[in-house]
């Protein structure tokens, strides 16, 4: 098994055959789209720079991230706790450098944190407050690709969350990519809208999930759908020799 990641990283044979214009013209005019967001009053909201004081940019990611969804407590009437949102980032961030435990976070990293936090606040204003926001959904796996864990997604629409100092890469859309075509394809969720969202540079993409399947792969989205998750399915070859 495979994670999206490492799909996105890896295998460009695959990306090649199934998804042909997903390259890097494409990447350059899909980054040219971006929005800004706009806060009261119309104001355009500042990108959050990134602290001299701050050495660990992916904590303070986590941070932002989790402590947002604590905000949103508000809309159902349950209080926000943010120190469980600390513990969640840290135990997250953990995991993923594969340590029982790390460094709790300095006042700058919290204050950098709280920084992306009002980017996000100002962003979830445009995100109807009657949309029901799932954080960190589950996507089944297919085949060789195993269990996803997406950003968050209301019932119509995905959202991906890349708080980088950076344009998007191919490597970031191909992971929106498997997020559609296994969560579609499973008929676990019905996103007709994606959306890429980037809390420190406050900038945001969306579009149609039709739309971006068929061009970048060439075909309807339904036939898109259906040839990558057969090519997924196939395990008769080795990977190396598949992709």
């Amino acid at each position: 098994m495979i994670s999206e990641k490492q799909l996105a990283e890896f295998f460009d044979s695959f990306w090649q055959q199934h998804f042909p214009l997903l390259n890097p013209a494409f990447v350059r005019q899909f980054n040219s789209e971006k929005e800004r967001l706009v806060g009261a009053g119309e104001q355009l909201v500042l990108p959050v720079p990134m602290g001299k004081e701050v050495d660990r940019f992916d904590l303070v990611a986590e941070l932002a991230f989790e402590m947002t969804q604590e905000n949103l407590r508000l809309r159902t009437g349950d209080a926000p706790d943010q120190s469980k949102a600390v513990r969640r980032a840290l135990k997250k961030m953990a995991a993923i450098i594969g340590s029982v435990e790390i460094p709790e976070p300095s006042a700058a990293e919290i204050a950098e944190a709280k920084s992306l936090v009002a980017v996000y606040d100002v962003f979830f204003a445009t995100v109807a407050a009657s949309d029901a926001i799932t954080f960190r959904p589950r996507i089944k796996g297919a085949g060789v690709l195993d269990e996803m864990e997406a950003d968050f997604c209301s019932p119509t629409t995905l959202y991906e969350v890349k708080a980088v100092n950076r344009n998007l890469q191919s490597g970031d859309l191909r992971q929106v990519v498997c997020y559609l075509v296994a969560g579609l394809g499973s008929h676990q969720f019905a996103w007709t809208d994606y959306c890429i969202f980037n809390p420190r540079l406050a900038i945001y993409h969306t579009g149609k999930t039709e739309e971006l399947l068929a061009y970048i792969s060439g075909r309807t989205s339904h036939e898109c759908v259906a040839d990558v998750l057969d090519a997924l399915m196939e395990r008769e070859q080795p990977l190396e020799s598949r992709f």
